[in-house]
């Protein structure tokens, strides 16, 4: 994992972004640490826009996510919209300063969100499994 470090002369400004993908049971994880901005999208947004088109189901893994603005939600559901019938759900960390974020913008009432990783996954295989021999 590298961190994204956009060009700023104020090194106090410095927005980190760590993206990791990896697969398992037929389910791609897009997992995301540090903080989701303006200037961190696109670091995240060309590999989750692969794996909705390459993978049977995408689970989006903001756990380790300190930060995400509405510019960061605004991917996260336009990926969503655009996943052409591939599941994807996003997974955060109860209690944190995103499921706070998620719950006053209303997100879950717009995005699958879950706060627990095997129920998402499991969710996610079961709806994923009719994909999986699909002509991408």
């Amino acid at each position: 994992m590298c961190p994204e470090q956009p060009e700023s002369s104020d090194p106090n400004t410095i927005a980190i972004l760590e993206v990791h993908v990896e697969s398992s049971s037929g389910v791609s994880t897009v997992a995301l640490a540090g903080e989701l901005d303006l200037s961190t999208i696109p670091r995240m947004e060309v590999p989750l826009l692969e794996q909705l088109e390459q993978r049977p189901a995408v689970l989006v893994d903001l756990s380790e996510l300190e930060f995400i603005d509405s510019s960061g939600i605004g991917v996260l559901i336009r990926a969503f919209q655009g996943a052409n019938g591939t599941p994807m759900s996003l997974l955060i960390r109860p209690e944190s300063v995103v499921d706070r974020i998620f719950r006053i913008a209303g997100i879950s009432e717009a995005l699958p969100v879950s706060t627990d990783r095997e129920h998402a996954l499991a969710e996610l295989s079961s709806r994923g499994n009719g994909r999986s021999g699909e002509a991408r």
